[in-house]
């Protein structure tokens, strides 16, 4: 479940929770916390199911809960940090990466550069951002497992 996700829930359940203690709690930005909220509110006074609105109707709600792009990118710099500083991390590490590969006449598979691209990717993120979040972790196996699976026959 996202940060907004759960923000989302706990004003389904809290109502009249205060904005700014909903922000401190989940460590989120108060202009998306004010977002959130306005759509928990317009969600909550939607008919009951029984008497659902047209499907255009909440086509409608869906995609300006999902599309808030200063929210999403709110959200992402707690988990990911400033973009401009992770960029720079990854990037000098990738370049490090391809000069010791060709230094060394290494050749890789594309998936296996990928991979590894993928897996600095994570490690950037890791370490300009929230250490905890705990999918950047899983991403970083997942990319390994991959490789190893293709080495051993099992492609996916």
């Amino acid at each position: 479940m996202t940060k907004t996700e759960k923000i989302f829930a706990y004003y389904m359940k809290n109502p009249n929770a205060q904005a700014k203690m909903v922000a401190t709690r989940f460590k989120a930005a108060l202009p998306m916390v004010y977002k959130v909220r306005k759509q928990a509110q317009l969600e909550a006074e939607l008919p009951n199911p029984l008497d659902t609105p047209p499907l255009t109707s909440w086509k409608k709600k869906e995609v300006e809960r999902s599309t808030d792009v200063d929210c999403v990118i709110d959200m992402r710099g707690l988990d990911y940090g400033k973009f401009k500083d992770g960029a720079a991390l990854m990037q000098g590490i990738k370049r490090q990466m391809a000069e010791h590969a060709q230094k060394h006449d290494k050749l890789f598979a594309d998936d296996q550069w990928e991979a590894l691209e993928m897996i600095v990717h994570k490690i950037g993120r890791i370490v300009n951002g929230n250490p905890d979040a705990v999918d950047h972790w899983i991403d970083i196996a997942g990319y390994a497992k991959l490789i190893s699976d293709r080495l051993e026959g099992i492609e996916r």
